[in-house]
């Protein structure tokens, strides 16, 4: 297929959405992926698209996804990013024998250090992901988490907020699934609370009420419902250290204010703080 660059050969499609497909491609001998989004209406989604583009373009670090550059055909735009291997954390989690606890706690803790280090490096540039899931948490080769899909992150402004809701329902934060509501840094660690429980449990803690009948309404109750004043994770305890069940109940905490911010993670427990710190002055860019 031609994707209007003569320096990348197409191989197949890798997954497809709303937006457009995903491709595998070579180019200069090395594979890479290509988000291609198609431009149906430029006057409300080519702003959108752009700030994805800009986004990703002014991130660099070794849990992130790397951008290689963008160009434009036939009404689409089409972004060249790194080629990941290995799937995604929904791969992971989908694989898991039932009713047998999550990953190993070896790889729990390299896949949170990951993600944890990714996560503080946006924050850190001020930006926001709004889309913490399993499917854009992907694995290369060595079986790091790479932090992917900026397509409704937004920079974080103090002075402004953003009034749409934006993002996946069963991952956002009740502060995010309200028009009217103020989400900001925390929001992205009630995801990635959610994620850390799937890990652990192999499931997500709303999944057995929330099926393809329940509206956002109904969906935000029964989080209010379960995650008030925090969600109880002990089920957790019966594969893991207690610190996992600890650091998911202080994340999937229904009032923002109450939730634990990033840094203190570093905090929570010694031989979590020992792991993030020996891998964040080791990494290189």
């Amino acid at each position: 297929m031609d994707l209007g660059d003569s320096k990348l050969r197409a191989v197949r499609v890798l997954g497809q959405g709303s937006f457009g497909r995903v491709f595998l491609c070579y180019q200069s001998g090395r594979q890479v992926c290509v988000k291609r989004i198609i431009v149906r209406n430029p006057k409300t989604e080519l702003g959108l698209i752009k700030e994805e583009v800009y986004i990703i373009s002014q991130l660099r670090h070794p849990h992130i996804v790397q951008f290689l550059r963008s160009f434009t055909h036939a009404g689409t735009v089409n972004i060249v990013m790194e080629y990941l291997p290995n799937g995604t954390l929904r791969d992971v989690i989908q694989k898991l024998p039932p009713g047998t606890g999550g990953i190993h706690q070896d790889r729990l803790l390299r896949f949170f250090r990951d993600m944890v280090l990714g996560l503080e490096y946006l924050h850190i540039r001020c930006v926001i992901h709004r889309d913490i899931k399993p499917e854009n948490m992907l694995l290369d080769a060595k079986d790091r988490v790479k932090i992917a899909d900026f397509g409704i992150s937004n920079v974080h402004a103090p002075s402004t907020q953003s009034q749409t809701v934006m993002g996946t329902p069963l991952y956002m934060a009740p502060e995010a699934m309200n028009p009217t509501g103020k989400a900001g840094f925390k929001s992205d660690i009630w995801s990635l609370g959610l994620v850390v429980y799937e890990l652990c449990i192999g499931h997500s803690p709303f999944t057995v009420i929330y099926g393809s009948g329940t509206t956002p309404e109904q969906l935000q109750s029964v989080i209010h419902t379960i995650s008030s004043p925090k969600l109880d994770c002990l089920l957790i305890r019966r594969f893991y250290d207690p610190v996992w069940s600890r650091l998911c109940e202080m994340m999937i905490v229904y009032e923002q204010e109450r939730r634990i911010c990033l840094p203190d993670i570093y905090h929570v427990d010694a031989g979590i703080t020992s792991a993030l710190y020996r891998h964040y002055f080791d990494y290189k860019y």
